[in-house]
């Protein structure tokens, strides 16, 4: 089992090497009632660390792309990632952070306990910084509810405290509606778009087979979510983002504008579609993202209600436009799927969660038409609930899922393709167990994609 120092030490490495992500500390002072880790199964490998002192933050600094934004509070891997402002020298490691590296972006994800006049003065003096703040609610008894903050009126002045600051923000809810009721979810998105934030991005709670009665709810929730943000929060004045969204295309539909970004003042607006940036046509959402970013005052062809109309935005090369899509394919990694299917002997098997098994069939429709390739969409069993996505899929899941395929499709596949991300660096999944007991179980060339 990887539980030695060494197993952790490399982990925090590879979370500062591939994803740009600085580890701090795993300490949290609040209790969320949608906290995805009280409601881990037994057997799940997830690892708190102690505050790191400012000397290992900073020897791991070194490993930091300086050209990217370096994200602090946030987790990419088992590493359980708790509350930055806690740490007792945040204020040393932000300044030396920013001493080594001037002008790269900072992103701090905090839950806004900590967001003192202080830690306001202390952020100013970092910038550029982005904090990216987990409010909930704006109601400071559904604010206790959900977070078991004991001082929820300090979150909300921090909002007041950033806004007035002008440190962009952006906003986070975990919408629990069944808790706190749909008005509330309206109100704090609107409280949240007063104070200047640039965006809200809006969470689909998660539960798993061990939640309490009062923390599941029905099946169709996400839509109904979904629908209710479209309906009742589209003209609040910022941009609602549904995290993960339901998409079953790729189509470049902008969600929402940046207030005062390019984008806004050429006039475009939420729905608009995307038809070409500069003459080329965008393969996805995080396509026609990358080239808006990339681009320098380009000429924009969009489709709106039917009819399509030419903007020029003004802007620099590398500045965000300021629309807002939601997150689908990146066509370089929706290439490299298409290349590891092609180059193989017989029909591959990809495998995904039940989240994304609509999208992925929309990126691979070519190669199952041509019969390179069938998408398998996995319950995650092992978790249950509510869980739905590749990252958290297990062998057994897996393993399961592809004993009863087999079955209704004998001798048809040849390769099963497994998600990347549901595996460490080892090619242990969250209970250790490797993905070649797949290929041992079922004889069977396995790949991570």
């Amino acid at each position: 089992m990887p539980e030695s120092a060494d197993y952790l030490n490399a982990l925090i490495m590879r979370t500062v090497q591939e994803t740009n992500i600085l580890p701090v500390s795993s300490a949290c002072n609040v209790s969320c009632v949608f906290c995805s880790h009280h409601q881990n199964p037994p057997g799940v490998l997830a690892y708190r660390m102690p505050p790191r002192s400012v000397a290992e933050i900073l020897d791991l600094a070194q490993w930091l792309d300086p050209q990217q934004t370096v994200v602090i509070g946030e987790s990419a891997t088992r590493i359980i990632e708790g509350e930055p402002l806690l740490h007792p020298e945040i204020a040393a490691i932000l300044t030396v952070l920013r001493r080594r590296m001037p002008h790269t972006p900072l992103q701090i994800t905090t839950n806004g306990s900590l967001l003192t006049a202080e830690i306001g003065r202390l952020l100013d003096s970092v910038r550029p910084v982005t904090v990216y703040l987990s409010l909930n609610s704006s109601d400071l008894e559904n604010r206790r509810l959900l977070m078991r903050d004991p001082e929820p009126a300090r979150a909300l002045r921090g909002l007041g405290l950033l806004g007035a600051a002008g440190i962009p923000f952006e906003g986070s809810i975990v919408a629990m509606p069944e808790l706190t009721g749909w008005e509330d979810l309206r109100q704090t998105i609107a409280d949240l778009a007063r104070a200047g934030t640039r965006m809200v991005r809006v969470f689909t709670p998660g539960f798993t087979r061990l939640a309490p009665d009062n923390l599941r709810f029905s099946v169709d929730f996400a839509q109904k979510l979904a629908a209710y943000l479209n309906q009742e929060c589209r003209n609040l004045g910022v941009p609602v983002v549904l995290e993960p969204p339901l998409l079953t295309d790729l189509t470049p539909e902008v969600r929402g504008v940046i207030s005062g970004s390019p984008g806004h003042t050429a006039g475009i607006r939420a729905t608009d579609v995307i038809r070409r940036v500069n003459g080329c046509e965008p393969y996805s959402r995080v396509d026609a993202h990358q080239q808006l970013l990339q681009a320098q005052s380009p000429e924009v062809l969009l489709l709106r209600g039917g009819a399509e109309k030419t903007i020029s935005l003004d802007k620099r090369t590398g500045l965000s436009a300021g629309l807002v899509f939601d997150y689908d394919f990146d066509p370089h990694q929706a290439e490299a799927l298409k290349h590891s299917i092609r180059r193989g002997v017989g029909q591959g098997l990809v495998v995904t969660g039940t989240l994304a098994g609509a999208l992925m069939a929309r990126v691979l429709e070519q190669d199952i038409e041509e019969g390179h390739c069938r998408v398998l969409p996995i319950e995650n069993r092992f978790f249950g609930g509510s869980i739905g996505c590749a990252g958290l899929l297990v062998v057994d899941d897996m393993l399961d899922a592809l004993k009863q395929d087999r079955s209704a499709n004998p001798n048809k596949v040849k390769r099963v393709l497994l998600p990347q991300k549901a595996f460490d660096y080892r090619g242990l999944d969250l209970t250790g167990r490797h993905y070649r007991e797949i290929a041992d179980a079922l004889d069977l060339e396995v790949r991570l994609l």
